[in-house]
């Protein structure tokens, strides 16, 4: 799985963080605290699992395209991703378990930077990040009437890596040769339990015009305590330096742990070429997750339409990382979304496009990301289709009948992060977004008449 998203703000903490929305909630901006589906799994409130009816496979992919701007350059970025994968299905009426497997942040960035100290000395610094961390969860939802709790119990894991190269530059722009070139390295490794819990409930309400017309009001609450993360998790710090002439062997687009990997390493063991200042393996993460809260509100009518707002509040500034620098000092981030789906027509369905589910949402949050007193924030605007399948499936009673799904999702976002302002970094993304979800009915005790 790869769940890389090139971007240079995810050198701060922990890297960019993961939303981990489905399909269709991302195509209506992103909400997550209050929906739920019969057919494909809401991972951020584990309460709607109990919505679930038959056995799931969700699968979540996008194609990420991204102009990065500043106020004298300009380039393009593209990546794909596998977002998420997952199978639920419902043990008792009241009770749905499954897996899944979730990226939780990525580090993935490359940023040059020269620094003039007088008129004769300048120096090029260079950071590097790589790595993700994933998380395996055990999901479980319960329902009791209009009431669902539910609760994911996951297993964090991963590497993240940092590289700094800073050299001294001649008069040409180039490296000095004569000088010595530091190397600064943090790898942490990610062991850890973390979980999420989450509410919500129906009040179904009964149009005063037409009785037959009734209407879902959902309430939904998620989140999860602080999370301090297990002793099974470490960092190594080193430091290092190498006689600058060394670059001239460094291939033009090598990045650092490229050139680290391919030309420093093989020849440690056989040649004395690094001096080391500082080497500190094996060290405890002291990593601190902080906590997460998630609430929203959705109004609903069988298939024919849904609509919703939610926001999230994560408080970064009590994060507590494995970077103990300016860094590491991370501000509270929050979110905010709305959006809904409609089908045109929820009883005709001989036409193509009148069986079609239409959604479009937006969504805006202030990251956690604050540079030069400028806090980096990201908009987005969503939109997507839902594409039914028709499918044979068992009722309760072991009889076969013909079920619709909407197996395929298929979504687009446009947004922005940042800003060119006081040299800063500004990122206008496309992102494609496809989803699967495959649907069938399981463990059926086939009855006879």
């Amino acid at each position: 799985m790869s769940a890389q998203e090139h971007t240079a703000y995810s050198r701060y903490g922990l890297g960019s963080a993961f939303d981990n929305n489905n399909t269709q909630s991302a195509q209506m901006g992103g909400l997550g605290a209050a929906f739920q589906s019969a057919e494909t799994v809401n991972y951020l409130n584990p309460a709607s699992y109990g919505a679930l009816q038959m056995t799931t496979l969700d699968v979540g992919f996008s194609g990420n395209f991204a102009t990065v701007k500043t106020q004298t350059q300009k380039a393009k970025q593209n990546s794909f991703s596998l977002n998420y994968l997952s199978l639920f299905f419902p043990i008792k009426k009241y009770w749905v378990t499954g897996a899944s497997l979730l990226p939780f942040s990525a580090k993935d960035y490359f940023i040059s930077q020269t620094t003039a100290f007088d008129t004769a000395t300048s120096v090029r610094f260079e950071y590097e990040g790589s790595g993700a961390l994933y998380n395996l969860s055990w999901g479980n939802g319960f329902r009791y009437k209009g009431f669902s709790v539910g609760l994911n119990m996951g297993y964090l894991f991963g590497k993240l890596n940092n590289n700094t190269l800073a050299y001294q530059l001649n008069q040409y722009g180039s490296f000095d040769a004569t000088g010595y070139t530091t190397w600064t390295y943090t790898n942490t490794k990610v062991s850890s339990f973390i979980w999420n819990a989450g509410a919500q409930y129906n009040l179904p309400i009964k149009s005063k015009k037409d009785s037959n017309k009734i209407y879902n009001l959902t309430f939904g609450l998620s989140g999860s305590a602080p999370i301090k993360v297990a002793k099974t998790s470490y960092n190594d710090d080193a430091l290092y330096t190498f006689s600058s002439s060394l670059l001239a062997n460094r291939a033009t687009d090598a990045g650092i742990n490229d050139f680290i990997t391919d030309y420093i390493q093989p020849r440690v063991s056989s040649t004395q070429i690094l001096d080391t200042l500082s080497e500190k393996f094996q060290q405890r993460a002291n990593i601190r997750i902080p906590a997460t809260l998630n609430i929203g509100m959705m109004v609903s009518r069988g298939m024919k339409f849904k609509a919703g707002i939610d926001f999230k509040f994560q408080p970064w500034s009590k994060y507590k990382g494995f970077e103990d620098n300016a860094a590491s000092k991370l501000n509270n981030s929050w979110r905010i979304a709305a959006g809904g789906e409609f089908l045109p027509n929820d009883k005709n369905f001989s036409k193509f496009f009148s069986r079609l589910k239409y959604r479009a949402g937006f969504n805006y949050t202030q990251t956690n990301i604050k540079i030069n007193d400028t806090p980096i924030n990201e908009f987005g605007i969503n939109f997507g289709i839902g594409i039914p399948l028709l499918i044979t499936a068992a009722n309760n009673d072991g009889l076969l009948q013909k079920v619709l799904i909407y197996a395929f999702n298929v979504g687009f976002e446009a947004g922005s992060r940042g800003t060119t302002n006081k040299n800063l970094v500004r990122e206008n993304f496309y992102r494609l977004k496809i989803g699967i979800s495959l649907s069938d009915k399981w463990f059926v005790k086939r009855k006879y008449y």
